[in-house]
């Protein structure tokens, strides 16, 4: 009987870490951020680089854009031009889009600077103890989440590769800004 339940407990040890799961041969593999597809958001409480708060729960009937980055990382240097034009399209958040470049574990005298440097004015949420990394599997950075009106994830992207990957995001957003809030009354012919 000890014997049955030494493997439950492993993969209830593995589960509860979060970041890894039992694969169906029972070998140990690393969950991914694609992995949360169709599923609820992993809610993100964290406060802004401006001291206010950024809570997914409070963003339901919003398409909310999430970008984990670093200033030290030149993939993210790359991506960030495309996340202040997403941040700034007056259209966009007409119609419902949030953005939120998470950083990842910096101090706040960096993060100001570089965004001071940059004139990046997009809402930078301070994840200085990396719960975004352990809740959304982030192996590396950048990622890109599209969370849903519904509070699903719709879309998620590793890396960033130009304007490949630019046109790739902006169809995410697009895709997820089309589908009604929830509640909203749909017409039908």
């Amino acid at each position: 009987m000890k014997v049955a339940l030494v493997p439950v407990l492993v993969a209830l040890a593995v589960s509860a870490a979060g970041q890894w799961a039992l694969g169906e041969s029972g070998t140990k593999i690393r969950e991914e951020t694609a992995s949360l597809k169709g599923k609820p958001a992993p809610e993100i409480a964290l406060k802004t680089l401006d001291g206010k708060d950024a809570k997914l729960s409070d963003m339901k009937g919003k398409v909310v854009l999430i970008d984990a980055w670093a200033t030290w990382c030149g993939p993210c240097r790359a991506s960030l031009p495309h996340v202040q034009k997403l941040s700034a399209d007056t259209e966009l958040k007409d119609k419902g889009l949030v953005v939120w470049a998470v950083d990842m574990k910096e101090d706040k005298p960096t993060i100001e600077k570089f965004m001071t440097a940059n004139n990046y004015t997009f809402t930078v949420p301070l994840d200085e103890k990396g719960l975004m990394n352990s809740a959304y599997f982030v192996s590396g950075i950048p990622t890109t989440v599209i969370v849903g009106r519904d509070g699903t994830v719709k879309e998620t992207f590793l890396g960033y590769g130009g304007e490949k990957s630019a046109k790739a995001i902006d169809d995410a957003v697009q895709k997820a800004l089309d589908e009604p809030a929830p509640g909203a009354n749909v017409a039908t012919e």
